[in-house]
């Protein structure tokens, strides 16, 4: 089953986009966290992915309260990411309500460390990997990791993930299509599900995603193209079996 995932990115609380990860390039929406998730579950999503970007690059979880309020608005499933550096915040992620927690930075940071939260938490922990040019970017994209790509796919190989998402920054906020490219390079060297995000502009660039030569790509996460209307909710083909 491929799923289409809507995005809600959070800075102080407040519905925004970045252009290429950029926090200079913020885009702010007349609408409440909440009310944007009601919108989405509403109109068929399965699943909300949250991003706390204030955590991103501060390294803890800045937007609780509004997690809070979003999962006491909606039934869906919650993925969450941003600023998550210890096992503590996971577990108040989990004790909220949050179904799937996103490990990113930490993933090369202390692989340790992220190798004991996923294996304390089988199938409930996402790896986040976002790339430039197949480099892996952390610290709310503010920096590129020595780590090879290659590498931490294989690192992660044996690890009871949920699934990997694969941003690529260059298309993320950008509109301009998903690199397809990237994501079946993903999907030949993993043998996790990935869900694909950045670059949706319209009913098409999901459809391509879906229909890739790989089972591997289970979803695509959506979220300038539905909060610039692009994309309108209506349209959206949320669950697909592909």
């Amino acid at each position: 089953m491929f799923n289409v995932i809507p995005a809600i990115d959070l800075i102080n609380g407040k519905v925004v986009r970045l252009t290429q990860g950029k926090y200079d390039q913020v885009d702010e929406y007349n609408i409440t966290p909440s009310e944007i998730a009601k919108e989405y579950e509403k109109n068929g999503a399965k699943r909300i992915h949250i991003v706390d970007l204030d955590g991103a690059k501060d390294g803890s979880l800045c937007n609780l309260d509004t997690l809070k309020n979003i999962r006491s608005q909606v039934n869906c499933e919650i993925e969450v990411g941003g600023g998550i550096r210890n096992i503590e915040t996971v577990e108040t992620l989990f004790k909220l309500g949050i179904d799937y927690v996103i490990l990113g930075s930490l993933l090369t940071k202390d692989t340790e460390l992220a190798k004991t939260i996923i294996q304390k938490y089988p199938n409930k922990i996402i790896a986040g990997l976002d790339t430039k040019n197949l480099k892996i970017a952390i610290e709310g994209w503010e920096e590129t990791s020595e780590l090879p790509l290659t590498n931490m796919l294989k690192q992660l190989d044996s690890l009871p993930l949920n699934a990997i998402i694969h941003t690529d920054i260059a298309r993320d906020g950008m509109l301009n299509g998903p690199n397809l490219d990237s994501l079946l390079y993903f999907a030949n060297n993993s043998t996790h599900n990935i869900i694909a995000s950045g670059g949706v502009s319209n009913i098409n660039d999901i459809t391509s995603i879906a229909k890739l030569e790989t089972n591997q790509v289970i979803g695509v996460i959506v979220g300038k193209a539905i909060l610039s209307g692009k994309i309108k909710l209506n349209t959206i083909p949320w669950t697909t079996t592909v």
